[in-house]
């Protein structure tokens, strides 16, 4: 079913927000400071660990794979936010072609 500009245009604005927020964490020097201390952490537990230690090699690598995709979610939030922003832009100049707004 296609949304209406006014569902679209609101759909936008949400998206735009959720993008600001997920922004705001990302650049947050605490959760930066977090992330890279877990990183760190993980890695050089990795680093230790025994060549023939194949479980606990696999969780951990398990762990900087799991951490990776909690970051790339809040990335593609902010993606799609910009997205959202052109969506927004786009049907702004449409509706004002048309003399609706």
């Amino acid at each position: 079913m296609k949304k209406t500009p006014q569902q679209q245009t609101k759909q936008a604005m949400a998206d735009i927000e959720r993008a600001r927020k997920a922004s705001e964490i990302l650049s947050n020097p605490l959760y930066t400071e977090a992330i890279e201390n877990i990183k760190h952490d993980m890695f050089e537990q990795f680093s230790n660990t025994k060549l023939r230690n194949v479980k606990e090699r696999h969780e951990l690598w398990q762990r900087m794979q799991l951490i990776k995709q909690f970051q790339d979610k809040f990335e593609n939030i902010v993606k799609q936010g910009t997205r959202a922003e052109d969506t927004l832009s786009l049907l702004q100049k449409g509706l004002k072609a048309v003399n609706i707004i």
